[in-house]
């Protein structure tokens, strides 16, 4: 069966998360995905834990990539990465603005090789503007973009601190892939490439659903609220927890607190009269319901109990417990793939889509390789290098494999 997007080839020189993830999605769509990483490597081989010697967290963003080790500050590494460029159709890159030009590989020069090249750049600031040379990790962006006060804030006002996930980094992917799809179907309908950036401010913003609210700069407690701190987590009685989507401030969940409990003399409870009230003395209320629900050993029956359709509630799990459940099983919502050439595999999730006639997603079995694993097959196809210059290659140390090689002097990377 064929996939979306087969003809495409990508060059993804990103590290870290924000690049690489846009990279995974275009492999688990069908692209050819050469990643194209410098000596020193992607930062996060390092992360732990390791899995025979291999970073689960580098598998996870860069399953399905063919891996090409190859310094870009040498005038032998800009050539090859020229050569390839004539037969490919998307770079995707996340170094800080104007470092690609520092290295004579700008939209200028690869247009110039290759009109047809569609360039993709993620940075955390954006380019052209005063924030421009600023590096940028999630929590930075958490920061500044009003995610970590809003947590805080919404939760009570909580000391801040920050999210163990990288919104900012995944947000930003997600945005950087639908711009080279956008680029590829217009360069469908014009002939011509395209350079497109995305900033990691912007994609945290746009993935805010509270910031449009927030910049009214009002806050009422009173209406149908967006967000979700008010679907509070409550203990079961195996000790588990469970979380249910009803605001027992609001006139509807209060009215299905009374209903559920039996509890007919709360109407008359002054401390619940109106909303107004019912806000003030919101940990009460949170208290009694959960009370009730303590009394039940799964979030089914928890629904049952309540019997409203519209009113969900959800065991709290891990990751490893969705991953066992039936169905994870049946949406094959996780996949193995191979760790470099290790022999333990590394499970990973699976990409989202599935298509009625075309295959997507990474495969049973997909590689996510090794620091240059695939240096000598890839560079002979997409650079056209023979046996003996990929030896000079490797003797000048150009190309490299293996563990991570320190140089000094490196541009900076967004």
């Amino acid at each position: 069966m064929p996939t979306p997007l087969e003809d495409i080839l990508v060059l993804d020189l990103t590290r870290a998360v924000a690049g690489p993830i846009a990279g995974r999605l275009l492999a688990d769509l069908g692209a050819r995905v050469v990643k194209v990483e410098p000596p020193d490597a992607d930062l996060t081989r390092f992360v732990v834990p390791h899995v025979d010697g291999f970073s689960a967290y580098f598998a996870h963003f860069n399953a399905g990539k063919e891996c090409v080790s190859m310094d870009l500050t040498t005038a032998a590494g800009r050539d090859v990465l020229l050569t390839m460029v004539r037969k490919a159709d998307v770079v995707l890159e996340n170094y800080r603005p104007g470092v690609l030009e520092r290295l004579g590989l700008g939209y200028d020069v690869l247009c110039g090789v290759n009109p047809g090249i569609i360039v993709a750049s993620v940075s955390g600031w954006g380019h052209g503007n005063s924030r421009s040379d600023r590096g940028a990790f999630a929590s930075i962006l958490h920061a500044e973009a009003g995610v970590t006060e809003m947590v805080s804030r919404r939760r009570g006002g909580e000391p801040y601190r920050n999210d163990p996930m990288s919104h900012a980094d995944t947000y930003t992917g997600l945005h950087a892939l639908g711009a080279v799809l956008a680029a590829l179907h217009m360069r469908h309908r014009t002939g011509r490439g395209q350079a497109v950036e995305v900033s990691m401010a912007e994609s945290t913003l746009m993935c805010n659903d509270l910031a449009a609210t927030d910049l009214t700069g009002q806050d009422p407690q009173i209406g149908f609220k967006a967000g979700q701190n008010w679907a509070a987590v409550y203990p079961l009685t195996n000790g588990r927890s469970v979380t249910v989507t009803l605001d027992l401030t609001a006139n509807f969940g209060f009215k299905a607190m009374v209903k559920a409990l039996g509890r007919q003399e709360l109407r008359t409870d002054p401390r619940y009269a109106r909303i107004e009230d019912r806000i003030h003395h919101r940990a009460e209320l949170e208290a009694t319901f959960g009370e009730w629900v303590s009394q039940f050993d799964s979030a089914e029956a928890v629904e049952a109990a309540l019997g409203i359709k519209s009113v969900m509630a959800a065991e709290v799990r891990t990751v490893a417990e969705l991953a066992e459940t039936e169905w994870a099983a049946e949406r094959g919502a996780f996949v193995d793939v191979a760790a470099g050439e290790a022999a333990t595999p590394i499970t990973v999730p699976q990409s989202s889509w599935r298509f009625a006639d075309a295959e997507a997603g990474a495969a049973k079995g997909a590689v996510a390789g090794a620091r240059g694993q695939h240096n000598r097959a890839v560079l002979a196809e997409l650079a056209d290098l023979d046996e003996a210059a990929l030896d000079a290659l490797e003797a000048d140390g150009v190309i490299s494999a293996g563990p991570p090689i320190r140089r000094p002097n490196v541009p900076n990377r967004g």
